[in-house]
């Protein structure tokens, strides 16, 4: 008659860590969580913003104030234009990495770079010359102000992040499968670029609705 043995369980101590791999992809990635993490409490700060404009607006029986024009529609509208078009070169790029072509990672991220600071230098050029209004001014000023202050703030943040990944790139740094950190900076790059929207909804067309 045989005797059945008890197989001893294996614990934590047993394992390999060495074996593991050392990279992981989307979701079971911390650095994933991180930056939605991140996007979160931005995206949360976007939603103050507006509401505090609007909670602005509700408490003004004129609003802009009397004197004061709302921003011209051209400009705003060829900025936005040309940041979402710096998305395509991102979700390029992100496409053939993940199909194992680490070429464009090197190159094609610069046009997008390109495209975000010609938004930066249109949005510069609109606010120096083509509102008449400060951001000490009134309430209307300070909030007009803060909301373009703080989406392009996240603008330059996201052209150092993609200028790191090229650098790191161009060393070799990232493979096929090392890809996390070209996959969140994809992320960042296209909520940068989506929180834009409400944002020009507020700016340019909740006055220019309220006082109609």
């Amino acid at each position: 008659m045989s005797v059945a043995h008890k197989t001893t369980p294996r614990t934590p101590h047993d394992i390999d860590v060495s074996q593991l791999p050392d990279y992981s992809f989307e979701s079971r990635s911390p650095l994933w969580w991180g930056i939605v993490g991140l996007m979160t409490v931005e995206g949360t700060v976007v939603a103050t913003l507006i509401a505090s404009f609007f909670y602005l607006q509700g408490n003004h029986a004129v609003w802009p104030p009397s004197g004061t024009t709302p921003p011209d529609l051209m400009l705003p509208i060829l900025s936005t234009f040309v940041l979402m078009l710096s998305m395509v070169p991102v979700y390029l790029t992100d496409r053939a990495f993940k199909r194992g072509n680490a070429k464009p990672l090197a190159t094609l991220p610069i046009l997008s770079i390109a495209l975000a600071l010609v938004f930066l230098g249109i949005k510069a050029y609109e606010y120096a010359l083509h509102v008449d209004f400060r951001w000490d001014s009134h309430a209307y000023g300070s909030m007009v102000w803060l909301m373009i202050g703080f989406h392009s703030t996240h603008v330059i943040a996201v052209i150092l992040k993609t200028l790191v990944v090229i650098i790191l790139a161009r060393q070799g740094y990232f493979t096929p499968d090392k890809r996390i950190a070209v996959t969140v900076n994809g992320l960042y790059w296209y909520f940068v670029a989506a929180a834009w929207i409400p944002l020009f909804m507020t700016i340019y067309l909740g006055s220019r609705i309220w006082n109609e």
